[in-house]
C-alpha cells in the first residue's frame, strides 16, 4: 500500500477484509473498449484484448479521446469501466490475488477436455461465472468480466468494419469450450445524425447498414444491442427505477465506476414523457420525426425484422439516486 506503509503490520484478517472491500459490488458491470486496428497487430503499442491464445480483432483499449465526461467538474475525464475498479488487485500482491481468486474463482474455469471434447455449461450458474483477460502489451492490466451479466460497450470509429458475427465471442475472453457462447449485452454510442439518415430509407448510410447487419450477424450469442444516449436525463420528480438482474434476459441496469446505465422503455410513451427529458431540444429533421434516439429506435425497428435493439442512457448523480 503506497500511502499506508504499515499496512503489512495489520492482522491478516483485517488485511483480507480491506482487500475484499476494494473489489467491485456484486452487480452487472460496464466495460468500455475501443475498436482495434488490425493493421497494428504487431506494433509495439498494440493494445488488443486477449486471454492466453484467444485474441480479439475488434475489442481494444479505449481511447482517452472517447472517455465519458467526468461527473466531477474538477477532474479530467477517465475510463469508467468496471474492470478498472479491482483489476489491479490481481497483481498488487499475493494476498490481494488470493482474495480475487476467492471472489472470481478463475482457477476453476473449465478447459477443453481432450477425451470428451468441449464442455458446454448451459446451467444457470454460468450467469455468475467470470473470465479474466488483459490488453496486449505493457503495462499489464488484467481485467475480470462476467460475460452473461455485464455490458460491453464498443466505441467504434467505423461500424462497417466490425465483425459482428464474432463480436460476442471475442468480448467474453473465453474459449468456446467454456460454455459462455459469447457475451449477452453489447452497446454502441448513439449518434444523433443517424436519425436523419434512417428517415430517408432510400439511401441508408454505412452506419445504418452496419447496425442492421449487427442485428442479424450477432444473433448467435448476443442477446441485446444497446444504444447509449448521453443527451437524455431522468426528471427530478420521476419515481425510482425498478432494476432486475436475476438473468441476462431481464437486466435493466449496469454499473460503471461512478454511474449507472439504465434501460429506457421506448414503447411506453406515457412514462417517457413523464419521467425522461432531453438535456437540450432535439433538432427537427423532417416531417416524420425528430433527431432523437427514441424516434431513431422506432424507425430502426420498423425497418428491421428482428427486435434486438434497446436504448440506454447514463444516469448521473448515481449516489443521490441510490441513496447511498
Amino acid at each position: 500500500m503506497a500511502e499506508f506503509h504499515r499496512f503489512s503490520e495489520l492482522p491478516r484478517e483485517l488485511r483480507d477484509q480491506i482487500w475484499s472491500m476494494a473489489i467491485r459490488d456484486d452487480r452487472p458491470g460496464v466495460h468500455i473498449f475501443g475498436q482495434y486496428d488490425t493493421s497494428k497487430r504487431f506494433a509495439k503499442d498494440s493494445r488488443f484484448l486477449r486471454s492466453g491464445d484467444v485474441v480479439s480483432d475488434t475489442w481494444a483499449e479505449p481511447s482517452c479521446r472517447r472517455y465519458f465526461e467526468n461527473l466531477n467538474e474538477g477532474r479530467s475525464d477517465e475510463n469508467i469501466s468496471t474492470y478498472l475498479i479491482d483489476g489491479g488487485l490481481w497483481t498488487a500482491c499475493q494476498e490481494s490475488r488470493l482474495i480475487m481468486e476467492k471472489r472470481f474463482e478463475q482457477s476453476k474455469r473449465k478447459c477443453y477436455d481432450v477425451d470428451t471434447g468441449p464442455r458446454y455449461d448451459r446451467s444457470k450458474e454460468v450467469f455468475r461465472k467470470a473470465t479474466t483477460g488483459c490488453f496486449a502489451g505493457t503495462p499489464l492490466e488484467l481485467m475480470t468480466v462476467f460475460p452473461h451479466r455485464d455490458l460491453f460497450a464498443l466505441q467504434s470509429d467505423d461500424l462497417k468494419t466490425v465483425d459482428w458475427s464474432f463480436i460476442g465471442y471475442e468480448a467474453s475472453i473465453a474459449t468456446s469450450a467454456e460454455g459462455f457462447g459469447g457475451v449477452r449485452h453489447v452497446a454502441i454510442e448513439y449518434n444523433p445524425k443517424w436519425a436523419g439518415e434512417i428517415v430517408h430509407d432510400g439511401c441508408l448510410s454505412d452506419d445504418i447498414w452496419a447496425i442492421k447487419q449487427a442485428a442479424f450477424e450477432a444473433w448467435d450469442g448476443v442477446w441485446k444491442i444497446w444504444f447509449i444516449d448521453t443527451s437524455l436525463k431522468r426528471k427530478k420528480d420521476a419515481p425510482a427505477l425498478r432494476e432486475d438482474a436475476e438473468n441476462y434476459h431481464d437486466i435493466s441496469a449496469f454499473y460503471a465506476s461512478d454511474r449507472r446505465f439504465v434501460e429506457v422503455d421506448c414503447n411506453n410513451w406515457h412514462d417517457l414523457e413523464k419521467e425522461w427529458e432531453y438535456i437540450k431540444p432535439v433538432e427537427d429533421i423532417s416531417d416524420d420525426g425528430f433527431s432523437s434516439s427514441i424516434f431513431f429506435l422506432h424507425d430502426l425497428s420498423r425497418t428491421s425484422t428482428i427486435s434486438r435493439f434497446q436504448l440506454m442512457i447514463i444516469i448521473k448523480a448515481l449516489i443521490v439516486l441510490l441513496g447511498s
